[in-house]
């Protein structure tokens, strides 16, 4: 008994230790688990895949009705139109959240069109719902915006001596005034279109519409008198004129493409540097030639601004720097509130009321077309101390009619000044130059004898009376060798060649800062110099132009191109 009973252990101990040994049918579990697992992802897979093709379906209507919506050229409600849209696809419209925001401007025309619409996909999942997951949800959704874009254009063109060579204004005029009639009658964006016409010599002619609203007009300076002056004695002053409008601007001005209401800016002397026989010189022989064509300011009507080019001529020296420099002022804010009130008193048309709108390139395109034939050169001023204030000048009218026994011959305007003599004797301290050809009726008479309508004279009033060294010549040269000196020198060179360059730089690199003004820039038969200056100032390689002849109204055209395909969509 103890035998079999110790056969069946040993027999069950062979067969546990041969079963433990056995891996036989060990795969098939494992299987059964990869097999399991498999299912899972293969549900959360085709799950997935369902929610992503509702979504993509959803993101893609979405899209194209949020496109459809913003346009400009459409009059439904943008909410009708979207969910119009999603139902007609097989999706819930009621999903759908839109908000439309238009914008007006000149009363109730419309300029904007922003839509946006959003979604939240839900979808019903078959095999997730096994581990626990009912649904999946994502959102969809976008926002797309028209607008007719603000182009506000700044055309700077070289005026200068040289430009009535060989033929090149009159190819200008030709090239400009297609360019103006281009961008104001094509493109989604013409009816939205100003310019301004910035020509440049030597100087800028601002035009007094203009420069009456900025702050031009210096200061009144007091005189404190001695006791007992002549009653014609000077009492105040002005730091300023009117007779010219060109403004003259220091080096640290092209740092910034400001100019507003508040900004100092002082003008040109009203002079002309050379003599001019002791006539008052013309208007066109002074250093601010207002005879020549001024700015034009932020004007829409092609016919009005081709006459203004029509009208450009020829003269003087080149300055790019100034040019550029007003170009860009009239682009920047700043001038706004300026450019407001020439639109309230009428001076310029409504549709440039708000205008120079902010740096903001998605609703203002901001636009400098520069041009040059030259290179820059010199810019002339008066000394600061014979600019304004007393002079030693007086002027009595009674002394410029009549005969005079004296000196044997009727008396001319030339007769009435006297020059004071302040070191001499007072029996002599009024010098009286008489004719300005001759010597020979000069005489010196006492402080007692100078006519009681005698009048001082400031720098302004004889300035605008004489050229500059005629003043020398007539009042100091055979009376007073230093003061003589001093007046045959009044005329200084304010920049020069390199310096000009500096500037014109200076305010190339501030319009392009930030890409706040898009910068063209053409040289019209330019020598090197001015063609490197315009490369430089240029926004890009694409919108520098070196041409000659008549292809520079291939070169306008190509401007107005891209100026015309400006469109914004986003």
């Amino acid at each position: 008994m103890w035998f079999v009973i110790e056969s069946l252990s040993c027999a069950i101990a062979r067969r546990e230790k041969a079963f433990r040994k056995d891996e036989s049918g060990s795969l098939v579990i494992f299987t059964l688990f990869i097999l399991v697992l498999v299912l899972m992802l293969a549900g959360i897979a085709i799950d997935s895949m369902r929610h992503e093709t509702n979504r993509v379906a959803m993101q893609n209507t979405l899209d194209n009705a949020i496109l459809a919506a913003s346009s400009l050229s459409q009059d439904l409600d943008a909410e009708i139109l979207i969910k119009d849209h999603v139902a007609k696809a097989g999706l819930d419209p009621d999903s759908v959240t839109v908000t439309a925001v238009d914008e007006n401007a000149n009363g109730n025309d419309l300029v904007s069109r922003r839509v946006m619409a959003t979604s939240s996909v839900q979808t019903d999942t078959m095999l997730m719902n096994m581990m626990g997951i009912d649904t999946l949800e994502s959102p969809s959704g976008g926002a797309a915006e028209e607008a007719i874009m603000n182009i506000e254009i700044s055309l700077i063109v070289d005026i200068s001596g040289s430009m009535g060579w060989n033929s090149k204004m009159d190819n200008l005029k030709v090239a400009a005034t297609d360019f103006v009639n281009h961008v104001l009658t094509t493109g989604p964006n013409a009816s939205r279109t100003s310019i301004s016409i910035i020509p440049y010599n030597a100087t800028v002619v601002t035009g007094s519409e203009l420069l009456s609203r900025l702050n031009a007009d210096g200061e009144i300076i007091s005189v404190t008198l001695p006791v007992g002056a002549h009653p014609g004695a000077i009492s105040a002053y002005s730091t300023e004129h009117n007779d010219s409008t060109c403004v003259r601007f220091e080096d640290g001005d092209f740092n910034s493409t400001e100019i507003s209401a508040t900004t100092p800016l002082t003008r040109y002397a009203h002079f002309d540097r050379g003599r001019d026989n002791y006539n008052s010189p013309d208007m066109w022989e002074r250093w601010c030639d207002d005879t020549r064509s001024e700015i034009m300011v932020l004007e829409t009507d092609p016919v009005a601004l081709a006459d203004h080019i029509d009208d450009l001529s020829a003269g003087g020296w080149t300055g790019i720097d100034n040019g550029m420099k007003w170009g860009v002022a009239l682009l920047d804010p700043a001038i706004a509130p300026v450019i407001e009130g020439m639109v309230d008193d009428g001076v310029l048309a409504e549709e440039v009321r708000g205008r120079p709108g902010a740096y903001d390139g998605l609703k203002t395109k901001k636009i400098v077309v520069l041009m040059t034939d030259g290179a820059n050169t010199i810019q002339r001023d008066l000394k600061d101390e014979f600019k304004y204030g007393p002079t030693r000048i007086w002027h009595a009218e009674s002394r410029t009619t009549g005969f005079d026994a004296v000196l044997g011959r009727d008396l001319t305007h030339y007769d009435g000044y006297y020059v004071e003599m302040p070191d001499n004797d007072p029996s002599e301290r009024w010098y009286v130059p008489g004719s300005p050809w001759t010597t020979s009726d000069d005489y010196y008479t006492a402080d007692v004898d100078i006519p009681a309508d005698a009048l001082q004279r400031d720098y302004l009033e004889l300035n605008r009376r004489f050229a500059a060294r005629d003043i020398a010549s007539f009042f100091f040269e055979n009376s007073d060798s230093t003061a003589f000196a001093e007046h045959d020198d009044t005329v200084i060179q304010t920049e020069g060649y390199g310096s000009i360059d500096d500037r014109l730089e200076d305010i190339c690199d501030a319009a392009k800062y930030d890409e706040k003004i898009e910068v063209f820039a053409i040289g019209f038969e330019a020598p090197s110099a001015g063609l490197a200056a315009m490369e430089n100032c240029a926004s890009k390689a694409g919108n520098y132009f070196d041409v000659s002849g008549t292809e520079i109204s291939a070169a306008f055209d190509a401007i107005a191109g891209q100026i015309t395909l400006l469109r914004l969509t986003n």
